[in-house]
């Protein structure tokens, strides 16, 4: 089994004569196929953007991924293919042929709803394949009601990767989404596939490893509401626990408080370089400009907001640490702490926004850490 992935095998026990039978009738059906290898379950490592660099955490996301080793199988008529490969296949012919109609008629129907946008789109679409050529479609991902497909291009300059979304529809059937999605589990596959250590810039990627997927105490899907049906559920896999119930994780429990509290302490005392200490270099630059030119009644608010948190939840995401923590109104705020060389915990991403947000500031995730059991119910039984 691959690092962090499992193949799901559809025949078991079966007899050799069986076996070797079934396999002449797969190949002298499926030669020529376009239709990827079964798709197989990964788990894709959350990339955190950190303000000075990327990092590939420990919290993980479960998708569907499909591979294609056929040159050129979106041209391939013959075969079996997929509703979503039947879909790729349509799109890229009418992008081809520049024929807006049958793109539109491919499209998911919300493009119906600014028909100017699509426009736009579509003509982007015709300009860039006249200026680009697709050279392979190597994999695919599904997930949380969409297909993912990866196009390679050349251009006299380089080689990039460029994704095609799809969304499902109740039907069945699949429809293109010209302007992509914004669901954070959409951008949490395309940030590992550009990733350096996703397929993208890397032959061998590297996924979550069996390790990382067994330590994960809970699990949660971010595209649907509980209980909401979806087409292939992704799940967010994540290990965390109260800070005054951290179990294996004290060690790292201690260390949130005391470097809360040494800031804490650095703040109220007004020694401001102190308190900078703990934060990364460049988080650190932009306070320290900002507090030099704030009057006294901005730096006491700051300085209030501050000392109100009270850290309550904590995910081990090494080499990320998410904080959870709570002003004296009940509002949760949320704090990322990445690890110095020795261990030290600097506060990343004071003021600087990113796609992790959209994971555990916002959303179902954000909205568990205020329930009266923070994260109930995610448990991995």
């Amino acid at each position: 089994m691959n690092s962090g992935a499992y193949q799901k095998h559809l025949l078991s026990g079966a007899g050799s004569a069986v076996f070797a039978m079934l396999a002449i009738m797969i190949f002298l059906l499926g030669a020529g196929a376009a239709k990827a290898e079964d798709g197989k379950t990964v788990f894709v490592p959350v990339t955190f953007h950190a303000e000075a660099q990327d990092m590939r955490t420990s919290a993980c996301l479960q998708v569907e991924e499909h591979i294609y080793t056929q040159p050129a199988w979106w041209e391939d008529s013959s075969g079996s293919a997929t509703a979503a490969e039947r879909a790729f296949k349509g799109v890229i012919a009418a992008i081809r042929r520049k024929d807006r109609a049958a793109l539109l008629k491919l499209s998911d129907p919300s493009v119906n709803s600014d028909p100017k946008r699509f426009d736009e789109q579509a003509g982007a679409f015709f300009q860039q394949f006249d200026a680009l050529e697709m050279i392979a479609v190597p994999r695919a991902y599904t997930f949380d009601g969409l297909a993912v497909f990866f196009a390679k291009f050349r251009t006299p300059q380089r080689m990039l990767f460029a994704p095609l979304v799809f969304a499902h529809e109740n039907d069945g059937s699949f429809g293109l989404l010209p302007t992509r999605t914004d669901k954070p589990t959409y951008h949490v596959v395309t940030d590992w596939f550009n990733a350096p250590w996703g397929p993208g810039p890397s032959g061998k990627p590297v996924y979550c490893s069996d390790e990382e997927v067994k330590r994960a105490t809970l699990h949660m899907n971010l595209a649907a509401p509980a209980g909401t049906p979806i087409w292939q559920p992704s799940q967010l896999l994540l290990t965390g626990a109260p800070l005054e119930k951290a179990g294996e994780a004290s060690g790292l429990a201690g260390k949130i408080k005391s470097t809360i509290e040494d800031m804490k302490a650095a703040l109220n005392a007004g020694k401001i370089d102190d308190f900078l200490k703990h934060m990364t270099s460049e988080g650190a630059g932009r306070l320290k400009d900002w507090y030099s030119t704030a009057d006294e009644t901005d730096r006491n608010k700051y300085k209030t907001a501050f000392l109100q948190q009270q850290p309550f939840y904590f995910f081990n995401q090494s080499p990320l640490t998410v904080v959870y923590t709570k002003l004296q109104d009940n509002t949760v705020q949320v704090m990322y702490f990445i690890a110095r060389n020795d261990g030290e915990l600097l506060w990343a991403n004071s003021s600087h926004i990113t796609v992790s947000d959209k994971i555990f500031k916002r959303g179902p995730l954000y909205n568990a850490a205020s329930q009266d059991k923070p994260f109930g119910g995610m448990a991995i039984r």
